[in-house]
């Protein structure tokens, strides 16, 4: 029998065993990128060798985005015959499910889930739990996961993944993490006199949006006025994207509606740049693809310019701003340090401040806090908080279940029906 031994522990891994059901929990969101990099590029360490020589799937962000540039670039259409649309067509939590599907029907001897559970809302996260429940006796599984909620009960082995070394672990009760802030500075001010806006900042009455035969968002009707805080959820499907799309400017279905935009009504001769200029908005999807090596401090130099990563010459006192939100989010000491570089966490504070720069009368998270471990998420919840303390900013949150210590005042859910998607809307206090 072929054994081998993981380094700096007691624990032996059978070759030979069929099925290695695995739960590996990052202790910080830092460690993913070079256990998922080694995964990806086949550098398996000792503890991975199992893997060689056997057929592997991987479902992670990466490989959603390189099937994603299959469809694009040379029409790959399996996908669309299976679900019968297209994976860049769909909401990020469709996407993992549909991606999920395909990968099962290639039949692997082992399947790596890289966050698979993370941004899906709660019937998603059972269908998917239960799929790969029957799948674990087919093949061996591996859930990397950065939340305690998104651990598998059914896989038999438990570990860590820390400072490049997989530690074997008894099952323990998760600790749970108080929400927290390293935040000591006041919020900036803006370099220029924000623009005021009489209530209602958006409103939707009576608002329905079609796809062909297809209604997803039905009889909206939807009052945000300034200063408050939203948390806006719903099931993968609901239309929440859609319904973002509609504030943003980006989807034709809002013109000829009930619609009124920082008091126009829409389709009364504004322009989406106009609307662009009012939003400050950040979505994970943003970096995914950001590879210049621009400095921390010149990415949120740029959301004066409203671009991802600076391509003008900042003005002095653009770049002392800049300097103050640092200060505002804790990480000063970053500055001169490349923004790919950083940890997802930091990242995702870095983006919120550069949407923030201009205090837009409009923030829009879309799952700011997504793939992020139980810490990172606390910090980011501390973070958006404050701002919403502190600021005169509305905030949409925009998520599939509430993030624990968020403190919104108001919520909107979008509840699925057979005729599409209704909305409900209540205040919290």
């Amino acid at each position: 029998m072929i054994r081998a031994y993981l380094r700096q522990t007691n624990v032996y891994f059978t070759m030979q065993q069929i099925n290695h059901l695995w739960n590996i929990k990052l202790s910080k969101a830092p460690e993913r990128q070079p256990l998922m990099n080694g995964l990806l590029d086949k550098k398996y360490c000792d503890a991975f060798r199992w893997l060689e020589g056997i057929h592997v799937r991987i479902i992670s962000p990466k490989t959603i985005l390189k099937f994603i540039d299959e469809e694009l670039i040379h029409d790959n259409e399996a996908i669309l015959k299976q679900n019968g649309q297209t994976l860049n067509s769909m909401s990020s939590g469709e996407r993992k499910q549909a991606f999920l599907k395909y990968t099962l029907n290639q039949k692997p001897e082992a399947l790596i889930l890289d966050h698979l559970l993370d941004n899906l809302d709660t019937m998603a996260r059972k269908r998917i739990a239960d799929l790969l429940e029957t799948q674990s006796h087919l093949s061996g599984i591996i859930n990397i996961y950065s939340r305690d909620d998104d651990r598998l009960p059914f896989l038999t082995e438990e570990f860590t993944y820390e400072s490049q070394e997989l530690k074997k672990e008894s099952l323990v009760e998760p600790v749970k993490v108080q929400t927290k802030t390293e935040i000591q500075y006041p919020l900036p001010n803006p370099l220029h006199e924000v623009s005021i806006f009489d209530n209602p900042l958006v409103s939707f009455n009576q608002v329905s949006v079609s796809y062909l035969d297809k209604c997803i968002l039905k009889n909206i009707s939807w009052v945000i006025n300034k200063g408050q805080f939203w948390h806006l959820y719903g099931p993968n499907g609901s239309g929440k994207t859609t319904l973002l799309t509609m504030i943003t400017g980006d989807n034709p279905k809002a013109y000829g509606q009930d619609i009124k935009l920082f008091g126009k009504q829409k389709g009364s001769g504004e322009t989406i740049w106009g609307i662009k200029q009012k939003v400050g908005y950040f979505t994970t999807n943003m970096t995914f693809q950001f590879k210049r090596r621009q400095t921390v401090r010149d990415m949120i130099i740029s959301g004066f310019f409203d671009s991802v990563g600076l391509y003008h010459i900042p003005s002095d006192q653009q770049i002392k701003l800049a300097h103050e939100w640092l200060d505002f989010i804790g990480l000063a000491h970053l500055a001169d340090h490349p923004f790919i570089d950083l940890s997802m966490c930091h990242q995702r504070m870095i983006m919120i401040a550069r949407a923030m720069v201009k205090h837009p009368p409009l923030l829009i998270l879309d799952e700011a806090s997504v793939d992020l471990d139980d810490e990172s998420a606390s910090l980011m919840t501390g973070l958006i908080n404050r701002i919403a303390q502190e600021g005169e900013t509305t905030i949409i949150y925009v998520s599939h279940r509430m993030e624990p210590g968020l403190n919104p005042t108001h919520s909107f859910e979008l509840v699925v029906g057979d005729g599409g998607s209704e909305g409900v809307s209540s205040s919290l206090h």
